[in-house]
């Protein structure tokens, strides 16, 4: 557990945050900002995607007592995040992904044939990847972010749709 919790934190510790800010009921975003992503991990943990009014999102992980990650920092806005989507009759898959110091986050809510598993997937540079899941009630709001934060153009989700860099705001 706490090799996991080490990966987490990889690189991150610019973004870690000491002290909870203050929060809506149920989650990590403080009550005026959106809940773009939000639920609970069988860890106990919380997965948020926090946004303010001035443009920024910011992406937290853990306890209501203690938020162990907060990417980006306090003066970072929404250009370090990415957005991919893929839809067809039955299947809707949607992420939000970042990278944080040779860790990759994609932060996913998928649904398929009636099936719904979101949470958050993380990878290291040296290959180590792992995956914490949802449980329970599931926020998601993520849709609001396409054509708001860049396109992936590496996601397969997005199937070579993403325009040119040039086109994304």
């Amino acid at each position: 557990m706490k090799q996991l919790i080490t990966l987490l934190a990889a690189g991150a510790l610019s973004g870690t945050v000491a002290a909870a800010l203050p929060q809506a009921p149920g989650g990590l975003c403080a009550e005026r900002e959106s809940v773009y992503f939000s639920c609970q991990t069988s860890l106990g943990r919380w997965i948020a995607l926090c946004g303010t009014a001035n443009d920024k999102i910011q992406y937290r992980f853990g306890t209501a007592g203690y938020i162990e990650l907060a990417f980006p920092g306090p003066d970072g806005g929404r250009q370090v995040f990415r957005y991919a989507h893929y839809f067809r009759t039955g299947v809707d898959r949607m992420e939000v992904l970042f990278r944080n110091g040779g860790v990759d986050y994609a932060v996913f809510d998928y649904s398929e044939r009636g099936r719904r598993t979101a949470g958050v997937r993380i990878a290291s540079d040296s290959g180590r990847e792992r995956e914490f899941k949802c449980r329970g009630t599931i926020r998601n709001r993520l849709a609001e972010l396409e054509g708001v934060l860049p396109c992936d153009q590496d996601s397969a989700l997005n199937l070579g749709s993403c325009p040119a860099p040039s086109e994304q705001r």
